[in-house]
C-alpha cells in the first residue's frame, strides 16, 4: 500500500466512525502546537545564516539578506499566515502517526558539509527509510506544484523557495533518500503525496551542486547579480509595451533596494490590476 493510500484509508475510516487517534498522539500534537505558537509569537529576528531551508532560494535574495539591506515590512497578516501554516503541518503529522504509517524519525536535526562549511537543518519526518517534507499549501500550489502526477517536474521548472535543494539536503544529512513532499491544501483539506523520481540521482546531484554554488558565492561575498529579468506585460496574450518585474521579484522583500527608482507600483494601463512595473 502506498503512502497516499494509507493516508486516504485512515481518513476514510474516520469518516465511517472507525478511526482512532490515541491520547499519546493527541498529547504530542498539543505540544507541537504549543511550540509553534511559542516560536511564531515570541521569537526575535535572527542574523543571516546559510541553512538547508534557505540555501536553494535565489542567490540575489540571499545576498541582499546577508548585506542586511532594508527590506519591506510584510503585512501583519503574514504572521498569522505563517503560524497557521505550521499548525496545519502539525495536524498532518498527527494524521500520519494515527494512520499507523512506519514513521522512523520526526523533527530530526541534520548536518551536511557544503564546500567544507557545515550547514544545518531539521527534517520533518522519515517514513520507510525516506525523508519527507510536510508543506501547507494554497489550492494553486496543491494542484500544480505538489501534484501527484507531475508536481516534481513543475517544481524543477520553477522553485523560488528552494524546496528541491532543501529536501535533498535533508536526505543527504540523514544519509537517506529524499522521498518528496506531503502537502495539505489549507483551503480544502486535501492531502497529497508528491514523490521524487525513483531514479533521481541526477536531480539529487544537481540540487546539491546548486546549493554548493550558492553557499560558495555567499561565503566568498561574490559580486551581486540579479537572478531574474523584467518580463513583458501581457494582456490577452499580447505585449502591452510595458515591462513588469519577474513574479519572483514581485514577491521579494528586497525588490526596492535591488531595483531602486527603476520600478513603480501602479495600475496597469490595460488591465485593472496593480503591478510592479519596470521603467516607470
Amino acid at each position: 500500500m502506498t503512502l497516499q493510500e494509507q493516508i486516504d484509508l485512515y481518513l476514510s475510516k474516520c469518516l465511517d466512525g472507525e478511526g482512532k487517534m490515541s491520547e499519546e498522539i493527541l498529547d504530542r500534537f498539543a505540544e507541537r502546537c504549543k511550540e509553534t505558537m511559542r516560536l511564531q509569537f515570541n521569537e526575535s529576528l535572527k542574523d543571516f545564516k546559510v541553512s538547508m531551508s534557505s540555501v536553494g532560494k535565489p542567490l540575489c535574495q540571499q545576498q541582499m539578506a546577508k548585506k542586511e539591506e532594508k527590506r519591506e515590512r510584510p503585512k501583519p497578516s503574514l504572521k498569522m499566515k505563517m503560524a497557521y501554516g505550521y499548525l496545519v503541518e502539525n495536524l498532518v503529522m498527527a494524521v500520519l502517526e494515527a494512520a499507523d504509517i512506519n514513521i522512523e524519525s520526526v523533527q530530526e536535526k541534520v548536518k551536511y558539509k557544503l564546500n567544507g562549511t557545515t550547514i544545518e537543518g531539521t527534517l520533518d519526518v522519515v517514513i520507510d527509510g525516506k525523508v519527507y517534507d510536510i508543506k501547507s499549501t494554497s489550492t494553486y500550489a496543491y494542484k500544480w506544484k505538489f501534484s501527484k502526477e507531475d508536481g516534481f517536474k513543475r517544481m524543477l521548472a520553477d522553485d523560488p523557495f528552494g524546496y528541491i535543494p532543501q529536501g535533498y539536503l535533508y536526505g543527504a544529512g540523514a544519509g537517506k533518500p529524499f522521498g518528496g513532499w506531503i502537502a495539505m491544501n489549507k483551503e480544502t483539506g486535501g492531502i497529497t503525496v508528491c514523490e521524487t523520481p525513483r531514479n533521481g540521482k541526477e536531480f539529487r546531484e544537481a540540487a546539491i551542486a546548486n546549493a554548493e554554488k550558492n553557499a560558495r558565492a555567499l561565503e566568498n561575498d561574490e559580486p551581486f547579480k540579479r537572478c531574474f529579468k523584467p518580463a513583458p506585460e501581457l494582456y490577452r496574450k499580447k505585449h502591452t509595451g510595458d515591462y513588469v518585474l519577474h513574479v519572483n521579484c514581485s514577491y521579494c522583500q528586497y525588490k526596492q533596494p535591488c531595483w531602486g527608482d527603476r520600478i513603480t507600483f501602479r495600475k496597469s494601463k490595460k488591465a485593472s490590476s496593480h503591478k510592479w512595473f519596470f521603467g516607470g
